[in-house]
């Protein structure tokens, strides 16, 4: 049996920004966010790459990195929706920022599908695990047990998220409504990439 290795790249980004408090009213100063693209990864039986596999990987990092960038930018310039990447504590009071919300509210379904997801792909592989082989133990009431355990985690994951939203618009409730000044010229070069 062949070893193989998990090659992964990654890129990130630093933008700046800033806010005022709504709850002290003090700019919060200069904050740094990170952008981190999603992981680009390559399966080789080689502990290291050639140049020309290792190009393309960082090539995907890279291209990553401006979709996620532009994914980030448009949201928040278009839609108001400001990434968890922006912390929105504040340096002075500890206070978190009413539009900070709407960064969770995009991220609430994220673990519970995943959970779900992981729950239905297990399920039905222990139904074919039935059907298919003679192993004993791959049982109908086991491939409905993981299924049902994943919707549990689904659900939990879902509940929790929904507690964390609530208890940050509970906090942000003071009828100021500021949002973050972002300096996207860090990013520039990114957001005008194909």
């Amino acid at each position: 049996m062949g070893t193989y290795y998990r090659h992964t790249r990654s890129e990130k980004r630093e933008v700046l920004y800033s806010f005022q408090c709504e709850h002290c009213g003090k700019n919060s100063g200069t904050l740094t966010a990170v952008i981190v693209g999603p992981e680009a990864t390559d399966n080789s039986n080689f502990k290291s790459l050639s140049p020309e596999r290792e190009e393309k990987l960082c090539s995907r990092a890279h291209v990553n990195l401006v979709e996620k960038v532009k994914e980030v930018h448009k949201d928040a310039t278009e839609k108001n929706i400001f990434s968890t990447e922006f912390r929105d504590q504040c340096p002075y009071c500890s206070q978190p920022q009413s539009w900070a919300v709407s960064g969770l509210k995009k991220k609430m379904f994220e673990n519970p599908i995943v959970c779900l997801g992981v729950g239905t792909v297990f399920g039905v592989i222990a139904v074919l695990g039935h059907y298919f082989t003679d192993m004993e133990y791959m049982t109908l009431p086991l491939a409905a047990g993981i299924f049902a355990l994943g919707v549990a985690a689904a659900a939990v994951c879902l509940v929790w998220n929904i507690v964390k939203i609530s208890t940050k618009s509970k906090k942000t409730a003071t009828g100021v409504r500021n949002i973050p000044v972002i300096d996207w010229s860090t990013v520039g070069n990114l957001l005008n990439e194909q």
